[in-house]
């Protein structure tokens, strides 16, 4: 976009094609007229609804800071989307400026729960949950608040002594505060309540005495901090788990090689889990579940059998504790659709998992998936690029790359033999019986190569009527009786002939490479 301003070009080529195009929130070049000069894929609906004149507070920010009041900052709440962005104006001349956008959506939400929670609390608190007390020089409560605490009324505590009531772990020292001799400040302490449980009681308390100096009892109040608590265990553990996962998911990320990206998420999920073992399952259609990585221990054969229908039957966690260990098993899944299963496995007859291990593999599930389903794109699109698409052969390319990779691995010790197998008399075919028929002539020589074919050896199309075979360990002594056995095969292409005179057949021509020979792979 040619504006005559060398700067603002420079700044429209970082919006459009530089390092701003890939800012995930939205890039804008305004001007004080309405007018948008730039802008990024995420700027789009910001641009419009700028130069409808949808954003006025935004043109009002944009005409204070081209008019030299500095950069401001402004939030944009999407009622439709519920997005909030927030906006940063930057002057850029006297006309012009730069907003830049971040998705504060989160953070936003974030504060406005804990806020929530912050409110809740302190009503709670203060509608039910303080009580102030005293107790006297024997320890027991001589005054409570007219309130009661805890579900007792004042008469059921008065007269009798605090540590009844205080519950203390075996082997473990407490400071009271309902006898301290000194002041005290959040001590928390475990108090039984009138129904059995146990409430958690942040204390403050200050000690009597008497005018003599002598200690005669303590004062203070009681907060129940039991809600609390369980919060911030909750919030901690969810932060644990905020933390696994976000390893886990950077790991699989930054493993730039498709291959061995299922390697590095198995890692980092038996890390992560404290896993003594870890394996991922691929779905193939029509087999089932196919091992596609192993961590560690190996998860005992019989243990996936035995889930196997319980894992292919439920979107949940599947749990199974044996005699020599414990095993967690869940789906994984891309669009909603299966394509495999993680299974974790812990050795030892005490082996478990509890609920927040279980509920981190649940957060990462979906990301082992769409591991699972990069994996096999990577694989898709590499099948594509080395395989011929009529007859699933390898095509002259792929063929080429993997004779020269095992000749080269191979050195001169090992002998083989190189077929050209090329077909007679095919243009006939396809002249007076179609390309069709042609086609499907092809597809049976194909197939008649893939079933000569032993373990080791390779067959291509290279291309029209022309198939290769490189036949691994065959020397001259066997060569011969392999070709002689794939022309007699080939003669069930005879239906495809295009006329009695012109009748289809097979050429074969052979080079055999014998060890010690000196003869490399040219290509």
């Amino acid at each position: 976009m040619a504006t005559g301003d060398r700067s603002t070009d420079d700044l429209v080529d970082l919006i459009e094609d530089g390092p701003l195009a890939d800012h995930p929130g939205p890039v804008l070049l305004v001007a004080t007229d309405g007018s948008v000069l730039a802008r990024n894929i995420p700027g789009a609906p910001f641009a419009h609804r700028f130069a409808a004149g949808e954003l006025p507070a935004v043109t009002a920010m944009v005409a204070a800071v081209t008019a030299g009041t500095g950069s401001q900052s402004f939030k944009i709440s999407d009622d439709e989307t519920g997005h909030t962005i927030d906006l940063a104006t930057i002057p850029v001349n006297a006309s012009q400026a730069l907003l830049v956008g971040r998705d504060v959506t989160l953070d936003h939400n974030l504060r406005a729960a804990l806020v929530d929670s912050r409110q809740r609390y302190k009503d709670l608190v203060e509608i039910s949950s303080d009580f102030a007390w005293e107790t006297g020089p024997t320890g027991q409560f001589v005054f409570v608040s007219t309130g009661g605490a805890l579900g007792y009324d004042p008469d059921e505590l008065v007269g009798r002594t605090a540590d009844r009531f205080l519950v203390v772990p075996e082997g473990l020292e407490i400071v009271s505060p309902f006898d301290t001799r000194e002041p005290v400040q959040g001590v928390e302490v475990r108090f039984r309540r009138a129904d059995g449980r146990i409430a958690t009681l942040e204390a403050s308390a200050a000690p009597l005495f008497d005018d003599r100096g002598r200690w005669c009892g303590a004062r203070g109040v009681c907060h129940d901090v039991t809600e609390a608590r369980v919060r911030d265990v909750a919030l901690a553990r969810a932060r644990s788990r905020e933390r696994l996962t976000t390893y886990i998911v950077r790991t699989i990320r930054d493993e730039i090689e498709p291959a061995r990206m299922l390697d590095a998420a198995a890692a980092a999920l038996t890390r992560a889990l404290s896993a003594d073992g870890c394996a991922l399952f691929r779905i193939v259609p029509g087999a089932g579940l196919d091992l596609a990585v192993r961590i560690g221990a190996p998860v005992p054969a019989r243990v996936v059998d035995e889930l196997r229908e319980a894992i292919l039957g439920t979107r949940d966690p599947v749990l199974a504790e044996l005699d020599e260990g414990a095993a967690l098993a869940h789906q994984l899944s891309y669009h909603q659709e299966m394509n495999g299963t993680v299974v974790l496995w812990r050795d030892g007859a005490e082996a478990e998992w509890d609920q927040e291990e279980i509920t981190l593999l649940v957060e990462v599930a979906d990301q082992l998936g769409i591991a699972l389903q990069q994996v096999a794109a990577h694989e898709h699109l590499r099948a594509l690029s080395s395989t011929d698409a009529m007859t699933g052969l390898l095509n002259r390319r792929a063929f080429d790359e993997a004779i020269a990779q095992r000749l080269a691995s191979q050195g001169d010790t090992a002998p083989g033999t190189l077929v050209y197998v090329d077909m007679d008399n095919f243009k006939k075919v396809n002249d007076t019986r179609g390309h069709q028929v042609g086609d499907r002539a092809l597809i049976h020589l194909a197939d008649i190569l893939k079933r000569q074919v032993r373990a080791g050896d390779l067959v291509a199309r290279m291309g029209g009527d022309e198939f290769a075979l490189w036949m691994e360990g065959v020397d001259s002594s066997v060569a011969p009786a392999r070709a002689e056995a794939i022309l007699a095969a080939g003669r069930d292409l005879l239906v495809y002939s295009g006329s009695p005179e012109h009748p289809i057949g097979l050429s074969i021509g052979m080079a055999v490479r014998e060890p010690g020979s000196g003869r490399r792979a040219r290509n």
